[in-house]
């Protein structure tokens, strides 16, 4: 259920990039309804369901990789497991190159290989490589003038004009193959020039901030202990919020959300923002599992199950219902929604589209179908 949940979180932030340019977004006017509805956009989404769903990646990997050391022993669990990853970063590098430049797949492969490599470090130290995770968009903001030089960042601006203009033509009035052709195009941009590399990077430390607190949470196997963990999960709920509101007080007031931060101001602030972030997140994610505890919650929230029991197909459906909405080559809504469009939208798409059909699929199939080739490619024959 809340792999569901975050899968419906992840599909609203994502949509606007399928509405319009990623390199530059339209501008709104300040004080409009357009505004207004960018900014808890901004708040509410952006950043928090991908670390949930980070989270739910490395609680996966540590039982996932428990049962399989159990059967096959350490060297056959890692050999499995690294095969599953590979066939994840294939399945990602289709997805990034030919339909969704803004894939995370990608990146869930690469830090499941990293998660390999250090699952066997002590919490303490899985700790502080969290907490590093956490101070490096702040600290990569500050040191970007060191990082790049104004020539680069110079011919990156005329880059992003020149790729809004292909976008515009591609995704809004072209066929098919111009998209793909596009989308191929920025993905080369951002695997080979140092911006875009940057940006994968940043990106992943992101996510790797939820996939190892979410290891430690399936090594310690909370999850299977939630009946006797009410009152420290009580706790988490309650300071998560807390620590959540505070954030986002430090960073409005340090100038950080109408972007005037600069210098140990805007270190500052973009801290502020990050914890922000992964304060929400966690609080979003106790909310759902306390929920749970509710009869009426629990049948409220069951057809995210469904979703949730088939989260690459998906996630990958979520790309293409997008694509069709907004490309030239579907219906053609690309540039001509507004910010509250592009919120409820998503939702409408994931509560009649996605759950039905995940529903429906799951009624008589025991695998989503994109899960069924990842579990055929990696473990061989199934049964469907």
């Amino acid at each position: 259920m809340l792999r569901g949940v975050a899968l419906l979180g992840i599909f609203v932030m994502n949509v606007p990039g399928f509405s319009h340019s990623l390199f530059t977004p339209p501008p709104v006017p300040d004080g409009s309804l357009d505004s207004k509805m960018v900014f808890l956009r901004e708040l509410l989404f952006a950043g928090k369901f991908n670390l949930v769903f980070g989270a739910l990646f490395g609680v996966g990997f540590s039982l996932q990789l428990g049962r399989l050391a159990a059967a096959r022993g350490e060297g056959g669990a890692t050999l499995v497991y690294a095969r599953r990853l590979a066939v994840l970063l294939a399945i990602g590098l289709v997805h990034a190159a030919l339909l969704w430049s803004g894939d995370v797949l990608l990146v869930y492969a690469a830090l499941g290989f990293v998660l390999l490599a250090v699952r066997r470090l002590p919490d303490a130290a899985i700790a502080t490589i969290v907490v590093a995770c956490l101070a490096f968009p702040a600290a990569s903001d500050a040191a970007r003038p060191w990082l790049f030089s104004v020539e680069t960042e110079t011919v990156a601006a005329f880059e992003y004009q020149q790729f809004e203009a292909a976008d515009d033509i591609a995704y809004g009035h072209g066929s098919f193959a111009d998209a793909v052709a596009e989308t191929t195009r920025i993905f080369a941009w951002l695997a080979t020039t140092p911006l875009g590399q940057f940006t994968y990077l940043s990106f992943a430390v992101q996510m790797a901030t939820g996939i190892l607190l979410g290891f430690m949470v399936g090594r310690r196997r909370w999850m299977e202990r939630l009946p006797e963990l009410r009152g420290p999960l009580r706790r988490l709920h309650a300071a998560s919020l807390v620590l959540a509101v505070l954030a986002g007080l430090a960073w409005w007031l340090l100038g950080g959300v109408a972007g005037e931060a600069a210098g140990e101001t805007g270190l500052a602030a973009g801290f502020a923002r990050t914890i922000g972030r992964a304060a929400l997140a966690t609080f979003y994610a106790v909310t759902v599992l306390r929920l749970l505890e509710l009869p009426w919650a629990e049948r409220l929230l069951r057809p995210f199950a469904y979703a949730g029991r088939m989260p690459l197909s998906n996630y990958l459906g979520q790309t293409l219902l997008a694509s069709f909405v907004f490309y030239g080559w579907g219906l053609g809504w690309w540039g001509r929604t507004s910010p509250l469009a592009e919120l409820l939208l998503p939702l409408g798409l994931f509560l009649v589209v996605q759950l039905p059909f995940s529903a429906f699929w799951l009624s008589r199939f025991r695998f989503g179908p994109v899960e069924y080739l990842w579990r055929r490619l990696t473990y061989g024959k199934l049964r469907a």
